[in-house]
Formats: C-alpha cells, sequence, structure tokens
C-alpha cells in the first residue's frame, strides 16, 4: 500500500502545481484580456487559494501517515 499512498501524494501535488499555474495564467495571460477584470482576478484568487488549500490538506495528510 505504500506505493499506492506514494502515487495519491504524487497526483495531489500535480494538482496543487496546476490550479497555481491556471491561477497565473488566467491572470497574467493575453488569452484572457478581454474578460471582465473582476471576473479574471477573482478566478485567478480562487485557483491560487484552492491550490493553496489542496497543498496544505495534502501534506497535512502526508504529515499524519508518517
Amino acid at each position: 500500500m505504500k506505493n499506492a499512498n506514494n502515487a495519491t501524494f504524487i497526483l495531489g501535488l500535480c494538482m496543487v502545481v496546476f490550479y497555481i499555474v491556471a491561477a497565473f495564467i488566467v491572470v497574467f495571460s493575453s488569452y484572457f484580456e478581454n474578460v471582465e477584470p473582476l471576473i479574471k482576478y477573482g478566478a485567478g484568487a480562487f485557483f491560487l487559494f484552492y491550490g493553496i488549500f489542496r497543498a496544505a490538506r495534502l501534506f497535512k495528510q502526508y504529515k499524519d501517515e508518517q
């Protein structure tokens, strides 16, 4: 079961990176320049905070298993 826990941790870490990168893409990419600034920054903040939340939960779970 140790390998399953490692795979779950790595997948969770990839998702954390995905959400944080998505936040920066939404806020700083020229692809979203026509989107209302309130929506753009709100979505970016949501992705960033959700990525931080997932990271905190992931590391707490990892620490509890050790």
